[in-house]
């Protein structure tokens, strides 16, 4: 009967060990994102695109962020409209995973369909910055790959710039190629 006991006894201490080991986990994971609380809300995007000709300016998209997943992901669908009667649709699920120490995040859209996976962190601006890098959910082109750099700056008082970058030489390099503005929609 003792050795049932005391295997009972020491089966409780690692349960009870791993569930406050979770619990310290989870509040990693929800401190890091509130550190994106200032994603959350409905938005007009503005901003300007790379084109054929050098940049060209957007007319007024929307965006709508919201937590979710008991505040353990923020999901983002924006309306970019890139002018010409042309726009997309996309769809970014941003999380944090406490083990790695890292922000993930996926993004979908309309025009092409495909998931790409970004990871990254905060450098020392206070930006988001993810890459799909380490990942590779690169994009074909002729003659190689090209591979995007995100960049969410909430460091300003009102509304948050988000900066896409594209490199052609597995991140060597960078060059602007989405730049816009979120401003609170009223």
């Amino acid at each position: 009967m003792g050795f049932k006991y005391s295997l009972l006894g020491a089966a409780l201490c690692v349960l009870s060990a791993g569930a406050q080991a979770q619990d310290g986990v989870s509040d990693r994971q929800i401190e890091a994102m509130a550190r994106l609380a200032p994603l959350a809300g409905e938005w007009v995007v503005t901003g300007q695109v790379m084109g054929p000709d050098g940049m060209q300016a957007l007319d007024p998209g929307e965006a709508r962020t919201r937590f979710v997943f008991n505040d353990r992901g923020l999901e983002e669908n924006a309306h970019i409209d890139l002018g010409a009667e042309e726009s997309t649709h996309l769809r970014t699920l941003f999380s944090y995973d406490p083990y790695r120490e890292l922000y993930r995040l996926s993004v979908m859209d309309d025009a092409y369909g495909l998931l790409d996976i970004y990871e990254g962190d905060f450098d020392d601006a206070g930006r988001l910055v993810a890459t799909n890098l380490r990942l590779d959910t690169s994009y074909p082109i002729e003659g190689g790959q090209l591979h995007f750099k995100l960049v969410y700056d909430f460091t300003h008082a009102d509304g948050h710039e988000f900066d896409i970058y594209m490199s052609a030489d597995r991140g060597e390099s960078w060059t602007l190629y989405f730049d816009q503005t979120y401003a609170p929609a009223n």
